[in-house]
Formats: structure tokens, C-alpha cells, sequence
């Protein structure tokens, strides 16, 4: 009989790392911005003093966003487990079964996601990934709608030409090794199963 291992290596998402690299300093100086607004507004004839808490408001957007990112870039990870795919971020875990991987290949960032397609801001801000490689992980189906996932994946976690992840990750390599070895550890576990079925049977 197949012994089922246990889960593999969680491997963090580098993108989410990043947008706590691009937004972290950006809200650290709105935050108290804002509070020194709000504290010296009495004293500013133009800001009417009903309208005071208002200066609050960039400071507590900012202290959210702040949050997320922070929490993102320890909470957004792919992980291989006995029976399926793991990919967790920071608002929303999904669950990919083995059987619908066609394939896992390597290919640079930048060949994924064109650079010249990208806004300047954009890519500017990926430009520490455009050479890296990711691993680009083939599916003959998504487990939900693609236009769901766009609600909660960021956008450089779903293939852009076809259907699948992109996991830009730090070791990819480790990562390809986990997913052949779990995805035929699976597939064993599976044909054991099926033949005891049939033994059953008979």
C-alpha cells in the first residue's frame, strides 16, 4: 500500500513581499501626517471644525493598508499536501486537486508577463523579478471562475495567455521537485486505491 507523506515545504510568494517593499515607508509617513493634521486643525481658520475627524480618514486607510501588506508578505504561500495544492493569501485560501495539473514548467517572470505591456509605475516596481524565474503551473481547469480569482489573487498569480498559477517563489526548483514528487505519490495512492476497489468487487 502507498504510504501517504506528510505536507511539504511552504513556499512564500514573492509578489506579496513586494507590496509591502512599495507601499510600507509611503503609509508610515501618512499616518502620522494625518494625526498631526487632525491635531492642529482647530487652529487652521480654513478647516471648518465639523470636518475636523475627516483628516483622520488618509491615516486610517493607510494603517489598513499597512496591515495588509504586512500580513501579506508572511501569510501569501503554495504549499504541496497529500491530496491537493495549497495556495494561501492574505484574504482568501484555495485548494487545487492534482487532477487537474496538465503540467509544471519554468519560464522568467518577464516571459510570462510582458514588461512592454506594463504601466511605467508597474514596471518599475517589478523590476527586481523581470530575470527570476517562476514556475508556471498548467491546469486543465480553474476550481472556480477566473473573474473570481481576480477578486482576491493579485493579478500576477493567475497566467495571463492561459489557465493557471504563476508562483514566483525563491526556490522554484524545490518547489517543481515537491510538486512531481507529491503530485506521483497521488497518483500511486490513487491506483492502490482503484484496485482495491476492483479486488472489492470481484
Amino acid at each position: 500500500m502507498a504510504k501517504r507523506r506528510r505536507s511539504g515545504k511552504r513556499f512564500h510568494l514573492l509578489i506579496y513581499e513586494r507590496m509591502w517593499q512599495r507601499w510600507a515607508w509611503a503609509c508610515i509617513l501618512i499616518i502620522p501626517t494625518s494625526i498631526a493634521l487632525w491635531w492642529f486643525a482647530p487652529g487652521v481658520p480654513v478647516l471648518y471644525a465639523p470636518f475636523r475627524p475627516l483628516a483622520l480618514v488618509p491615516g486610517m486607510v493607510a494603517l489598513v493598508i499597512l496591515a495588509y501588506t504586512y500580513l501579506a508578505r508572511r501569510l501569501a504561500w503554495v504549499q504541496c499536501r497529500p491530496n491537493h495544492l495549497r495556495i494561501q493569501t492574505p484574504l482568501y485560501p484555495l485548494v487545487v486537486s492534482y487532477s487537474r495539473i496538465k503540467g509544471v514548467r519554468p519560464q522568467t517572470f518577464a516571459q510570462v508577463f510582458d514588461p512592454a505591456g506594463e504601466k511605467k509605475a508597474r514596471r518599475r516596481w517589478l523590476h527586481p523579478y523581470w530575470g527570476r524565474t517562476a514556475l508556471v503551473l498548467d491546469l486543465s481547469k480553474y476550481p472556480m471562475a477566473r473573474a473570481w480569482l481576480r477578486l482576491w489573487f493579485s493579478p500576477y498569480l493567475l497566467a495571463p495567455d492561459s489557465t493557471g498559477f504563476v508562483f514566483l517563489v525563491k526556490d522554484w526548483m524545490a518547489l517543481s521537485r515537491q510538486l512531481d514528487d507529491f503530485r506521483s505519490d497521488w497518483e500511486m495512492c490513487r491506483t492502490a486505491e482503484r484496485r482495491r476497489a476492483l479486488s472489492t468487487r470481484s
